[in-house]
């Protein structure tokens, strides 16, 4: 399934319905906080002409910054596959792309004496397993050397608990993928970004009746994916647990603060 194919599936998803989707979780600027400071924190004294969102969505992190000044002087531009996303967001203050972060070319955006300080939350999970050293390494293509790419990654400390998130996606039938922190360390390295820092993000809370909802499933198949999880991993605290309505699922963040070698 291409990235294009996933949009569409969550496509009823998108626009004014995402600010509210899970809890509100990508409209909370509690949630957002440590993103939100991590890249204020690289962003301040920066030597960047463009800020630029790869998979910004309804642009809530940029406007976020915006609000706290941490993106004065600088172009804010937003990069988003979705059309949808794109129209719901404010765009005063902010550029808009409508593409694929795949086929992002740096010199179709700013020129080549120009500097990006390039941010991500929640993207990477959309290429899969073997697409994200490819996309990382696509990213990396386009950054010059000591540029800066901030991003808040799904990924996980324990490699059962990854295994079984994967198995949940795998079952509602899409390519979403998720590494542990050690894999995500791994193919940022392998792709010829360097490291500087990796911490904790909230986690996001994901509930059987708001996947049905985003990934088109009635209740009898959310049971069903369900019980196939309890047989294969039973309850995980806090990563997979039986409810009332069906089952909760968390996805667990990290920042990963990284800088083109």
């Amino acid at each position: 399934m291409s990235i294009d194919e996933q949009i569409n599936r969550e496509i009823n998803a998108h626009g004014q319905q995402w600010n509210a989707m899970h809890e509100g979780y990508f409209s909370d600027p509690v949630a957002a906080g440590p993103l939100i400071e991590a890249i204020t924190r690289y962003l301040s004294g920066s030597d960047a002409d463009i800020l630029l969102d790869l998979g910004g969505g309804t642009g809530f992190i940029l406007r976020e910054l915006i609000a706290k000044g941490a993106a004065a002087n600088i172009n804010p531009v937003n990069l988003d596959c979705s059309a949808t996303q794109l129209d719901a967001m404010e765009k005063k203050d902010i550029s808009c792309i409508n593409g694929f972060i795949s086929d992002f070319i740096r010199k179709d955006l700013i020129n080549l004496d120009k500097r990006i300080f390039f941010i991500m939350r929640s993207v990477l999970h959309y290429f899969g397993r073997e697409g994200l050293n490819p996309i990382l390494r696509h990213i990396r293509s386009q950054a010059s050397e000591g540029e800066m790419f901030i991003h808040q990654t799904a990924c996980f400390e324990n490699p059962e608990e990854a295994r079984c998130i994967n198995f949940l996606y795998r079952e509602m039938g899409t390519p979403k993928w998720y590494p542990t922190i050690s894999e995500l360390h791994e193919s940022m390295a392998n792709t010829n970004w360097q490291v500087i820092d990796i911490c904790p993000a909230p986690a996001l809370k994901l509930s059987s009746v708001e996947l049905g909802q985003r990934y088109g499933m009635d209740s009898q198949t959310l049971a069903k994916i369900c019980g196939s999880i309890m047989e294969a991993f039973g309850e995980i605290e806090n990563v997979f647990q039986r409810s009332p309505e069906g089952f909760i699922a968390y996805l667990h963040y990290q920042i990963c603060i990284a800088r083109a070698a």
